[in-house]
């Protein structure tokens, strides 16, 4: 006989995750965009920290990059302010 395991049912935490918007590549080409840390005014290039305290791992210019030459999606910072 088959015996059946008692598993409690824990509610999913939501995901959080880093949205990736697409960049067309005509954009990307013709346009001077603002799309890295490194463009924005709350970006310490000393530390290389963001002054906001968010995470500049996902992005930073070279991660930007190369997820834009991969899928042709960038995460783009919705708190980014440029001079």
């Amino acid at each position: 006989m088959k015996q059946q395991i008692n598993k409690k049912q824990t509610p999913k935490k939501p995901r959080q995750s880093i949205r990736h918007d697409v960049v067309s590549a005509a954009d990307y080409n013709k346009y001077i965009m603002p799309w890295a840390c490194e463009d924005c005014t709350h970006y310490n290039s000393t530390t290389q920290l963001c002054t906001l305290g968010y995470s500049t791992k996902w992005h930073n210019r070279e991660y930007q990059r190369h997820t834009f030459e991969l899928s042709g999606k960038m995460a783009l910072c919705r708190f980014q302010e440029i001079d």
